[in-house]
């Protein structure tokens, strides 16, 4: 599998992607991106700003989408029962960030969204951050223990202004890099 930057020729398959993302959170009774979101604007926001990445497997079919930014996220300058791991507001960053990470359904299981965090520390090493933070709903367990998984620390509770009608807490996590 490798990761690469998102093409304006992959939008349709991410959307398809995320569809499956909207389906397995659905299947968990969980009521993050029933509203619609993400939408179709903010995956062609993402590629326009160099953000969207994609994980494609040995037949250069797209496996697997997420969003990579060092711009900050003003969702993260208020955490509450806990405190991030770095002292970083998203006015002067020193964190990369992930958002809308899916895996096709047909993929689950073959590493992808570990090749997505991992390829996102590597790029936040790169660009000299000293971590990278993500944060899912409380309920997505499968992504909960992934991120465990891998290194990352659970630091609190953010709230996200685009829940769209959800819940809108979400446990955030960072690790450093």
């Amino acid at each position: 599998m490798q990761f690469r930057l998102t093409r304006a020729s992959d939008i349709d398959r991410i959307m398809d992607i995320l569809a499956d993302g909207r389906r397995a959170l659905a299947a968990l009774g969980i009521d993050q991106w029933q509203g619609g979101y993400p939408h179709r604007e903010a995956i062609e926001a993402d590629v326009a700003r160099g953000d969207s990445y994609v994980a494609v497997d040995e037949d250069g079919v797209v496996v697997a989408t997420a969003m990579v930014g060092f711009s900050g996220e003003q969702d993260y300058d208020l955490i509450e029962q806990g405190s991030w791991l770095t002292d970083s507001r998203s006015d002067d960053p020193c964190y990369g960030v992930m958002h809308r990470v899916a895996v096709s359904a047909a993929c689950k299981g073959r590493g992808a969204a570990s090749l997505l965090l991992e390829s996102a520390e590597r790029l936040a090493r790169e660009r000299g951050c000293a971590s990278v933070r993500i944060d899912t709903h409380p309920g997505n367990l499968p992504m909960r223990r992934l991120l465990e998984k891998r290194g990352y620390a659970a630091c609190g509770t953010i709230y996200i202004t685009h829940a769209e009608g959800a819940t809108p807490d979400r446990i955030a996590y960072e690790k450093l890099v």
